[in-house]
């Protein structure tokens, strides 16, 4: 399954062309491509003290394992998607077990923080999708560089999810 970008091509090459300093000229971008990020989604269902039932849907991607909550986004079954599809890299069951560690230590912090006593009742099995981003590639200086922006609302994607896309670049 892929999620349906929202963003098209020429709006990402915008985007991605902007400059990011104010006295820093704009870039000129070389080459967009859309890129697909595997990625396994859980459903995590909490109850705390009072019997007060919460759910979280967790994604974990499937080339280096970053953990991140996860927000909606509508589904297409697309047949062959154009740009870098690259395969997940990371075993469903380990992807599993970095959500939990991960989600486990987040409750910790947080019940900490609110003196409650929320308690994991139920972790779904791992759904496999592939979520877009625009990969924008230019040149700094005499290096070849690129940016990575969320093919949905257009966000830049921090230092964390660099390495992420330098592995996917390196091996398709």
């Amino acid at each position: 399954m892929f999620v349906t970008p929202q963003i098209d091509q020429l709006k990402a090459s915008e985007l991605l062309s902007k400059r990011k300093r104010i006295w820093s000229s704009g870039r000129k971008i070389i080459k967009v491509e859309l890129t697909w990020l595997p990625i396994y989604l859980f459903q995590v269902t909490l109850i705390d003290k009072k019997g007060n039932i919460k759910s979280d849907k967790i994604s974990v991607d499937g080339i280096k394992g970053e953990f991140a909550f996860y927000s909606e986004a509508e589904f297409s079954k697309m047949k062959e998607p154009s740009g870098l599809i690259p395969d997940f890299l990371i075993a469903e069951e380990d992807a599993r077990e970095i959500a939990m560690s991960e989600y486990k230590r987040l409750l910790f912090k947080n019940n900490l923080k609110t003196g409650s006593d929320a308690k994991i009742t139920f972790v779904s099995m791992g759904s496999k999708f592939h979520y877009p981003y625009w990969t924008g590639f230019f040149k700094n200086k005499e290096i070849l560089d690129f940016e990575v922006i969320d093919a949905l609302d257009g966000s830049t994607q921090g230092h964390k999810m660099r390495p992420v896309f330098i592995n996917i670049l390196l091996n398709t």
